[in-house]
C-alpha cells in the first residue's frame, strides 16, 4: 500500500483501485456469477485473497508482519449483486454504518501513530464499468472519523453531500464500514451492475455469522483457508510457538 493510498484512505474512508483484473479474468468471473456462482467458489474465489487486496489489508487490518502460510485477518462474509436498470435498494438506501465512530468498538476505524486500523472492512469488486450517476455505492467521505452525531440532513437518501465514483470493469474499491454509505437505484440500461462484496475483519473480532460449510473451505488452498479460521488471538493451552491462531481446521473455524 503506497503512502498516497494510505493518505486517501485515512482522509476519505474509502479507496478505489481501477482496472485490477484483466478482461479475461473479469469475463470468467461474470460468467460464473450469472450461472449461479458465489464469491467463495470458481474463479471468484481468487478475489478473496487477490494480491492487490492483501496488500491493502496487511496495512489496515493485520497489525503484524505478513506471513507466507497464513493471513493476519479473516474473511467473514461475501455476497454478490447483479442489478439491472430499475433495481431499487431497500433499507440500504438510507446512509448507514455498522457502528458509528462515536461508539468505540473493535469494528470502528482508528488511526494512531501513523498506523491505520479499519476494524470491519468491505472490499467490492466491480465487474462491469461504472459511471457516476449510474447507481454505484455512495459515500459520505470523512464520516468514519466524525466526532459529533450525524445531522438529519446527511441521513437522507441521495443527499448532495454523498460522493460516488467512475471505474472500468475489473476495479476494486475498499472502505471501512464506519463510513456512512448507501445504495442507490441502478440506472444504466446498457449494462448491469455486477459486483462482489467481500467483508474482512481482524482475528479477534467478528460481525457476520459465516455459516460456510467446512467442505467448501477444505477445498481451498491452506493459506486461503486461514481466512476462515476461528476468532481469537491466542490459546494458552498450546506451546508458545503454537499458541497463536494461525491456521484453519474443522475444530477451528469461524461460525
Amino acid at each position: 500500500m503506497t503512502e498516497e493510498q494510505k493518505f486517501w484512505f485515512d482522509l476519505k474512508g474509502w479507496l478505489l483501485i481501477p482496472g485490477v483484473l484483466s478482461e479475461s479474468e473479469t469475463d470468467a468471473i461474470k460468467a460464473y456469477l450469472y450461472a449461479g456462482g458465489d464469491g467463495y467458489g470458481g474463479p471468484a474465489q481468487e478475489l478473496l485473497d487477490h494480491p492487490v487486496v492483501v496488500d491493502v489489508l496487511n496495512e489496515i487490518l493485520s497489525g503484524w508482519e505478513a506471513k507466507e502460510d497464513y493471513y493476519h485477518f479473516r474473511c467473514e462474509n461475501s455476497f454478490i449483486t447483479i442489478r439491472k436498470a430499475g433495481w431499487t435498494p431497500g433499507g440500504t438506501y438510507v446512509p448507514h454504518v455498522v457502528l458509528p465512530p462515536q461508539q468505540a468498538s473493535p469494528m470502528t476505524y482508528q488511526c494512531q501513530g501513523g498506523k491505520i486500523y479499519s476494524g470491519l472492512t468491505r472490499v467490492v469488486w466491480e465487474l462491469n464499468p461504472v459511471e457516476k450517476g449510474d447507481g454505484g455505492t455512495l459515500f459520505l467521505s470523512g464520516t468514519h472519523k466524525a466526532k459529533f452525531p450525524y445531522p438529519s440532513s446527511v441521513l437522507q437518501p441521495d443527499n448532495p453531500h454523498m460522493e460516488s465514483y467512475s471505474c472500468p470493469a475489473g476495479s476494486v474499491f475498499i472502505f471501512t464500514e464506519s463510513l456512512l454509505h448507501a445504495s442507490t437505484p441502478w440506472k444504466n440500461p446498457k449494462v448491469d451492475r455486477v459486483a462482489i462484496f467481500n467483508c474482512y475483519n481482524s482475528v479477534w473480532a467478528q460481525w457476520h455469522r459465516l455459516n460456510l460449510p467446512h467442505e467448501r473451505i477444505e477445498a481451498m488452498s491452506p493459506k486461503r483457508q486461514s481466512l476462515f479460521r476461528g476468532v481469537y488471538a491466542h490459546d494458552f493451552t498450546k506451546k508458545p510457538e503454537e499458541g497463536g491462531n494461525r491456521h484453519y481446521a474443522l475444530n477451528n473455524r469461524a461460525l
